[in-house]
């Protein structure tokens, strides 16, 4: 056991102001600051150090297997510059409720008493206590493991070189830092994929400048710069930050993490998949006109099949002959102009979907002014509360004064998985009728539907005037029907192709509401954790914990003390120098 050490305490101290601003600590689990800053509130007892002997009234009474008591646990870590875990210790806090002998669980190295001068007995994992009527007890652990639910890796670099953090103190240049965090599979993953993780960094103005970061939000701290990030419950993060240096100190990263258990309703989507109704009902009308299309071309298919088993007899009705190939020249340019029209409203089509996206920066800006509004609301609310008042009071003061703000919050996100999800759709349509419109293919490519047809209107045309001299060249022009009868099947079949492309694409957006709302309902399942219920850190024989929460803090960036220059001493005269020799002075 030990003693709580000033810089116990001051890291305590320091790194619960920190927790106080982790974002939407009402929406998202308000009473994660009852422990680090009831500790605070309340003042520190006279920490005095426990036994292990049988000293205490508690060592008589009998421990059971697991322990049913309310408590809340704050786990403070200290890390080394790189993000290793230097040491870990829990502040426990029970409220049992009745008075007795308590006995909590945890792998602890020592104990010590926060709250009164009495012995603590520790054996084994076992830390009995005896608690009064209607009092709670808190005590420090230190825990023998240096596991916690996040890894976390802190790198440095100094004009693009990598630096070691015991380096960097003093150093000028441009900084680069990149703080990554992923899950430790050596705890229960129940922390990572619960808690919201809150990191916070803060750059001193006299020694760095041009501060900038493409993955957090960067906010002026009196003539401070902080620059603070957000890794998601389940999600590993890559986080960096840039800062021109002079002389480089820093305070060390903080991280806070408590449970997120937000609400999210599901939104009002009947106005958003109306959209796609309508766009529905275009594809359809396409779809029509490309079975209309089918039908003419499989019509002229046949057409030419008769022009070309008829075309021996036709010598004697040379006029007629070129009438009919006047106007299978003019159907051939209008089935051509029509295809290509049928190209365009494709195309058409893709804009429209394509700019049916909607640009959600403002949508992202709002939910971020929300969530800073929101923290700024509550830490006010809450350090405005009376201090002497009961902490559960105080916490609850703050979130009734903060309520417009968590409303304000949760809407903001709302919208932004709304207008996400549905850019998604839109993208994904316009890409659909893109590839439809290309796949028709254009009037220079010969064997592609458009250049076929293009084909068809040249021969026609060409048929037409030498209709004239069908009379002399009765074989040239049966060679050249059966050409043309040979394009027509082709035209028709390519149009049944594109009539039947048509017709599936039109199945599959009537199909586009229910995706769209399945995505919505999807991304909000994903982050929607209002069932979530805290367990201990510490042991599995806790049962009835109210609060898990932690606080961790990297080793500052301190730059070496300059050395300064020893006064030159006066040599003075001879006679001078030779009494002192004697040791006699003037």
């Amino acid at each position: 056991m030990n003693d709580v050490t000033p810089s116990n305490r001051m890291l305590r101290i320091a790194l619960a102001a920190t927790l106080a601003g982790t974002l939407s600590l009402g929406a998202l689990g308000a009473s994660s600051l009852q422990s680090a800053n009831a500790e605070e509130r309340d003042g520190t007892a006279s920490a005095a150090q426990g036994s292990s002997s049988d000293g205490g009234s508690a060592s008589s009474t009998e421990r059971h297997a697991e322990n049913a008591t309310p408590k809340d646990e704050v786990v403070y870590a200290t890390l080394d510059g790189s993000g290793a875990v230097n040491s870990i210790y829990v502040v426990n806090v029970l409220n049992p409720e009745k008075p007795g002998a308590v006995t909590d669980y945890g792998d602890y190295s020592s104990v010590t008493n926060l709250t009164d001068t009495a012995q603590i007995e520790q054996e084994g994992d076992a830390v009995t206590v005896d608690v009064g009527a209607g009092e709670s007890f808190r005590y420090q652990g230190d825990l023998a493991s240096k596991n916690l639910p996040w890894d976390v890796a802190v790198t440095y670099k100094i004009d693009g070189k990598a630096i070691d953090a015991s380096e960097l103190g003093g150093k000028s240049g441009l900084l680069e830092m990149e703080i990554a965090t992923k899950r430790n599979d050596a705890v229960d993953a129940t922390f990572f994929d619960n808690y919201l993780l809150q990191i916070s960094l803060v750059f001193a103005s006299d020694k760095s400048s041009n501060v900038a970061t493409p993955d957090g939000q960067i906010a002026l701290s009196g003539s401070n710069t902080q620059v603070t990030f957000t890794g998601m419950p389940g999600k590993d993060g890559t986080f960096s930050v840039s800062a021109d240096v002079t002389d480089f100190e820093m305070d060390g990263a903080s991280f806070a993490a408590v449970p997120f258990s937000m609400v999210i309703d599901s939104p009002d989507k009947d106005g958003l998949l109306s959209g796609f109704v309508q766009l529905s009902d275009g594809v359809g009308q396409l779809s029509d006109g490309a079975s209309q299309l089918a039908s003419g071309a499989q019509s002229l298919s046949s057409g030419a099949d008769e022009m070309a088993s008829g075309i021996a007899g036709i010598a004697d009705g040379t006029a007629g002959i070129a009438s009919g190939a006047d106007g299978l020249a003019s159907g051939a340019s209008s089935l051509a102009e029509g295809l290509e029209a049928y190209q365009g409203a494709l195309n058409g089509q893709a804009q429209q979907a394509q700019g049916s996206v909607i640009d959600s920066s403002a949508q992202q800006q709002a939910y971020q002014t929300a969530l800073q509004t929101y923290v700024a609301a509550f830490a006010m609310a809450y350090h405005a509360s009376d201090p002497d008042a009961d902490q559960g009071a105080a916490m609850a003061a703050a979130q009734q004064a903060t309520a417009a703000q968590a409303a304000d919050l949760q809407q903001a996100f709302q919208t932004l998985v709304t207008v996400e999800a549905a850019n998604a759709a839109y993208g994904a349509v316009a890409q659909t009728l893109t590839a439809a419109a290309s796949g028709l293919g254009s009037a220079g490519d010969g064997n592609s539907l458009v250049g076929g047809i293009e084909a068809l209107a040249s021969g026609a045309s060409s048929l037409a005037s030498g209709a004239n001299e069908l009379a002399g060249g009765a074989t040239s022009a049966a060679s050249g029907a059966n050409s043309l009868s040979s394009g027509a099947g082709d035209l028709a079949s390519g149009a049944g192709e594109l009539a039947d492309g048509t017709g599936s694409l039109y199945t599959e957006i009537q199909a586009m509401p229910d995706t769209v709302s399945e995505e919505i309902d999807k991304m909000i399942a994903e982050y929607s954790k209002s069932d979530f219920k805290p367990i201990s850190f510490t042991s599995s024989k806790n049962t009835d914990v109210t609060l898990v929460q932690f606080v961790m803090a990297t080793e500052p960036i301190v730059a070496p003390e300059k050395a300064e220059p020893e006064p030159e001493q006066e040599q003075g005269s001879f006679w001078d120098r030779l009494l002192a020799l004697f040791g006699i002075g003037s």
